[in-house]
């Protein structure tokens, strides 16, 4: 077991793998770290019979400073705003559950983003999670915006999937070991509703409540990591997101478009590498996603009919991170994809970002990115963000 797939993860694969649910019982959150993204200390009471940190409370603020120019039209110029405010709780139930919650603060609302409890009492290397909670989709789909090592989500997977996608469900996890350097993990999980969101001005997304079990929305990953050499860890997956039964509406002429259903599959690798030392190292990173079915609609005056664009559509984006030392890190990331409009118009962006880590619960990074959009017009960002964490900072994420 190499250096680095010791300081990834609680423990070596093998003896990780080995405890099963009793390593899932003693932290919460995922019993492994994968490359390219925080490692999460565990949170929550000392014991069964203690208050002390039960539950484990936390919170975060994170806030911007950007100067956006979009070219001729559309607003431009310097703003200062928080993005967000989010309180985390942690805690556990009993010896086989444990659960969190996050409330956030954003867009002058407060919302209940995620409140799931986990099983973890049976006698494998199983859970099952109920409740809302982030899809399990490729690398960064889990994570909350804040945690990822650049600014914005890159726009295939905004565009595709949603600058976030929590779900109301029920998802069951498995972890295996595939040799003493290695460590496989599926998940497969049904969905009542995900949140879901339009794509710009056009017609906005409602979903039945009640379905026919055809219709439920699902998703599934597997993915693996693997020692590679004496310092790295190599990462695969494999995902898919299934959203069924709902319906495009035109708030305007109140013309709706229903009984539709679209699929998201995706690919992903992450490769990351450490110095002798640990203190320093790469990662890279790529992602490809495949978007088909009922992918937007735009309303036809003509006609007074709203028009489906059932089609499919490919993105991609790739991002390679130096971290120099425990306190700087830089990085640049890249995102192409195909936009849910008619004909498919092409959306390129690129982000160089710098992070400067003052401790665990203090981070400044400065990113500057610009977008080349097909058909409409370009726009470039310039941004310093300020994100603080107090107290524990852990939610329900795999990798």
């Amino acid at each position: 077991m190499n250096p680095t797939t010791k300081a990834l993860a609680f423990g070596p694969i093998g003896t990780a793998l080995a405890l099963g649910s009793a390593a899932s019982a003693s932290a919460q959150g995922p019993i492994f770290q994968t490359p390219g993204m925080p490692i999460w200390a565990a949170s929550g009471q000392v014991d069964r019979f203690s208050n002390q940190g039960n539950p484990a409370i936390g919170a975060l603020i994170d806030g911007f400073a950007d100067y956006v120019d979009p070219g001729e039209s559309g607003d431009d110029g310097l703003d200062l705003f928080l993005r967000s405010f989010e309180m985390t709780v942690n805690g556990r139930v009993d010896p086989n559950w444990y659960g969190y919650a996050v409330v956030v603060y954003a867009d002058e609302e407060v919302e209940l983003e995620e409140a799931a409890v986990t099983y973890a009492g049976f006698d494998s290397n199983t859970t099952v999670r109920f409740g809302r909670f982030f899809t399990d989709f490729g690398k960064q789909m889990q994570a909350h915006i804040h945690d990822l090592p650049t600014p914005e989500r890159p726009g295939v997977l905004s565009a595709y999937l949603g600058e976030e996608l929590p779900g109301v469900g029920a998802q069951l996890d498995h972890w295996w070991a595939t040799g003493d350097e290695s460590a496989l993990r599926a998940s497969f999980a049904v969905f009542g509703e995900f949140e879901l969101e339009g794509e710009g001005e056009g017609p906005i997304i409602e979903q039945t409540e009640r379905k026919d079990l055809e219709d439920l929305s699902l998703s599934a990953r597997v993915t693996q990591f693997m020692d590679a050499g004496e310092r790295g860890v190599f990462q695969w997956g494999a995902s898919a997101r299934r959203v069924g039964d709902f319906q495009f509406v035109d708030e305007g002429s109140g013309t709706s478009a229903a009984g539709l259903s679209n699929t998201v599959f995706g690919v992903d690798l992450t490769y990351g590498v450490d110095s002798v030392d640990g203190l320093s190292g790469w990662t890279f990173g790529a992602e490809t996603l495949l978007a088909a079915g009922d992918l937007g609609a735009a309303f036809d005056p003509g006609s007074g009919d709203l028009l489906v664009n059932d089609d499919s559509a490919l993105g991609h984006y790739l991002w390679a991170e130096r971290r120099m030392d425990v306190t700087n890190t830089v990085g640049v990331m890249l995102s192409s994809f195909e936009r849910f409009e008619s004909e498919n118009p092409l959306t390129t962006e690129v982000t160089a970002y710098y992070t400067r880590y003052f401790s665990e619960f203090a981070r400044l990074r400065f990113a500057v990115s610009h977008a080349d959009n097909e058909g409409d017009e370009d726009s470039t960002r310039a941004l310093v963000q300020l994100t603080t964490f107090f107290g524990p900072h852990a939610h329900g994420v795999n990798w």
